[in-house]
């Protein structure tokens, strides 16, 4: 089996430049990928998922990762993951890719179409999540998209260690205690939901955008009180907003903090957290709104502090 190198991503002969890049990083992995690029469907968790990216026009590049077993070979469990992929001719052509994160990838495959339109696939190994990838690249012409562009900028995480997450533009990180529960991913209008172990504690981090058409809408406030709306049932307001400050991203963002008090006649409800904070901040800097929710106050303003870490890496 020959055996292929993988270029750094300093080299300028790249056809996808950084400038022109957003970083996704999702359930512990990251790369970079096209700005005209999106992810259209994401399913599954850190150790069972999927996720499909697409342009305008049609799928380019679809991912799929789970845990591996611990009794398997990662060889043996490569080659038949190719094999069922591609094919058995084809599988033939198959050959080891030298990634940039060798130390990471234990096992690192790729199959490139000799004849476009086709799919170049790459599959591998984990060490430090144990997990197996595969990645199907929808080629529609020979580039070296998968093998130059993409793999190498994909990176993973360590099992049990920090999560950092990005997707479109809303990107935070998250201790590893925390796990992700639901997302929405609508238009200018962005959560991502997180919660300890069973569901309990949950936290959500929500970016609106742009500030300007969000704020002609309804002052913050308003937005606050949208965001508790579904909640009336479970909680009653303590206090009005009160002002608030908190740094995010090396500024220092203004805004609003809220309680919310369990409904008394719901004290034997046990699973209601008692109280819960909102916050809502103005970013002028990135022209976004962001609202945070959660029962444990100090773990939110973490969150919502990291909010925007990616800027600047694509």
């Amino acid at each position: 089996m020959k055996t292929q190198n993988v270029k750094s991503t300093t080299d300028p002969r790249l056809r996808i430049a950084n400038c022109n890049r957003q970083l996704l990083a999702w359930q512990g992995w990251q790369l970079l990928i096209p700005n005209d690029w999106n992810p259209v469907k994401v399913e599954g968790d850190f150790d069972d998922g999927s996720l499909l990216i697409a342009d305008m026009h049609a799928a380019r590049l679809g991912l799929r990762w789970r845990k591996a077993a611990k009794t398997a070979d990662p060889a043996k469990w490569a080659d038949r993951a190719m094999r069922a992929e591609v094919g058995k001719l084809a599988a033939s052509e198959v050959s080891d890719l030298a990634m940039p994160q060798a130390s990471a990838w234990r096992i690192s495959r790729l199959y490139t179409e000799p004849e476009p339109p086709g799919r170049d696939v790459w599959m591998g190994w984990s060490e430090p999540s144990g997990r197996v990838m595969e990645i199907v690249y929808h080629a529609q012409a020979r580039d070296n998209v998968l093998a130059g562009d993409v793999l190498t900028t994909l990176a993973d995480t360590t099992r049990g260690e920090p999560l950092a997450w990005s997707i479109f533009d809303l990107s935070v990180k998250t201790p590893a205690k925390l796990s992700l529960q639901w997302f929405k991913l609508n238009a200018g209008d962005l959560s991502l939901a997180f919660s300890e172990k069973r569901g309990r504690k949950l936290s959500v981090v929500r970016q609106i955008g742009p500030a300007s058409l969000a704020l002609a809408r309804q002052p913050l406030d308003g937005w606050m009180s949208q965001q508790r709306h579904p909640l009336r049932k479970l909680y009653r307001p303590m206090s009005k907003p009160e002002p608030t400050v908190l740094g995010v991203g090396g500024q220092k963002l203004e805004g609003l903090r809220a309680t919310l008090s369990r409904k008394r006649r719901l004290w034997w409800l046990w699973v209601v957290a008692k109280r819960l904070v909102l916050l809502g901040l103005h970013d002028p800097a990135r022209k976004r709104l962001l609202i945070g929710q959660s029962e444990d106050e100090q773990v939110l303003r973490d969150l919502m502090a990291s909010i925007g870490w990616a800027k600047g890496t694509e």
